[in-house]
């Protein structure tokens, strides 16, 4: 069953994100200790992957080739143009946080908002607009209606073995549920699941 999302709900929705996660303590489910080093080769390599390279990430072999495949499906995109042709639109100004780093501007196909989960397809794209006024293709977050997941599965989706973040009305979205931040293309500190990159900004 699709969810017919407001889209001006979801702009508003994402600016409050920030302020509401100054109140609350943040559980982050990834692990802040995971280091890159080169070794995973990619198919296609773009030239805007910005010497990010997805290699002996301490993680699962399974969750590895997962992020290689994302990457791969994601590479067009970080031609603006081509997200556009592909239904994705501007949905929310850049989002920030004071001390954590942002997650920029999210582009989303509303399309895929509903209860199903494509690991190489995710609903929203994000940017960072540098200061010539380019967007650069940052990560993606991976949005899944919960009360539609629900009625067909037991579990909360996951990606390889990193499970999904919960994230409850009435923000940073009008309806619970389940949504992942992958920082395919800007390395996170953090965390690559992490929330906010700090290795992003908001102009």
């Amino acid at each position: 069953m699709k969810y017919q999302l407001p889209k001006l709900l979801w702009g508003t929705m994402l600016l409050s994100v920030a302020f509401l996660l100054q109140l609350s303590c943040i559980s982050e489910s990834s692990d802040p200790s995971i280091s890159l080093d080169p070794n995973l080769t990619l198919e296609n390599p773009s030239r805007e992957q910005e010497s990010y390279p997805l290699e002996n990430l301490r993680m699962d072999p399974t969750t590895l080739k997962m992020l290689a495949d994302l990457r791969a499906a994601t590479a067009n995109y970080h031609d603006l143009t081509n997200a556009l042709a592909a239904g994705y639109e501007l949905a929310s100004a850049c989002v920030s946080h004071p001390t954590m780093g942002a997650m920029g501007f999210h582009y989303v196909n509303f399309g895929y908002v509903d209860g199903n989960y494509n690991p190489t397809q995710p609903e929203a794209l994000l940017y960072e607009e540098d200061k010539n006024g380019n967007m650069k293709l940052v990560g993606v977050e991976f949005v899944v209606v919960s009360a539609a997941w629900d009625a067909h599965h037991t579990m909360i989706p996951y990606f390889g073995t990193q499970i999904f973040d919960i994230a409850l009305a009435p923000a940073p979205l009008p309806f619970d549920n389940y949504q992942l931040h992958v920082w395919v293309w800007r390395h996170n500190p953090s965390g690559i699941f992490t929330k906010f990159n700090p290795r992003v900004s908001c102009l």
